[in-house]
């Protein structure tokens, strides 16, 4: 009987073993779309100069639009760390004092993130993509010009909307990259 148990055994390790290894890694499975990465622990830094001792704690998450750029996020989390930490101890009492402030400081350290995030890697598909939308966006351009000179005068609110509309695209190109935002969950400032 206990031949009979260990010739089992011998029969069916391998195949449990091959279980294992194809059951992944250790890391951290991400969905297919969107994915929130939390920069964990919170970050607490300095701020604001010599004069008196001031701090803000940032709980912060990162979004990413896929799969692939949360690996990368994750990859990177070190860097990203360091780069939030540099950019929140720079500011001043007066930046973080607004909700405008906060605002500005959200998309000055999503841009950062990216940008180092490109240096990186080198990025030169994210640079290629740039490219052929700027060709593209030219070429639209020129089209709806053509359309608009043989058509009658739009009205002005139309216009306004599509300058909106150019301005939200170009900030989103200077976001462009793996981080597609970056939230402050928790953003408490001591004064």
């Amino acid at each position: 009987m206990r031949l009979l148990l260990k010739y089992l055994l011998l029969l069916i390790a391998p195949f449990l073993s091959l279980s294992t290894l194809a059951s992944g890694g250790g890391g951290p499975a991400f969905a297919e779309g969107v994915n929130y990465i939390d920069v964990k622990p919170p970050l607490i830094v300095n701020y604001g100069g010599e004069a008196k001792m001031r701090y803000i704690k940032a709980e912060i998450s990162i979004r990413t639009e896929d799969m692939h750029g949360a690996t990368e996020i994750t990859h990177h989390l070190p860097l990203i760390r360091d780069k939030l930490i540099s950019i929140l101890s720079q500011q001043t009492e007066e930046s973080v004092a607004t909700a405008e402030g906060k605002e500005k400081l959200r998309l000055f350290a999503l841009a950062e993130i990216n940008k180092a995030l490109h240096a990186i890697d080198k990025a030169p598909e994210a640079e290629d993509k740039k490219k052929d939308k700027k060709e593209k966006d030219k070429k639209d351009k020129k089209k709806s010009d053509k359309d608009k000179k043989s058509k009658d005068k739009k009205s002005k609110s139309k216009d306004d909307d599509e300058e909106k509309s150019d301005e939200q695209d170009k900030h989103k190109d200077e976001h462009a990259g793996p981080a597609s935002d970056l939230f402050f969950n928790n953003f408490v400032v001591q004064k």
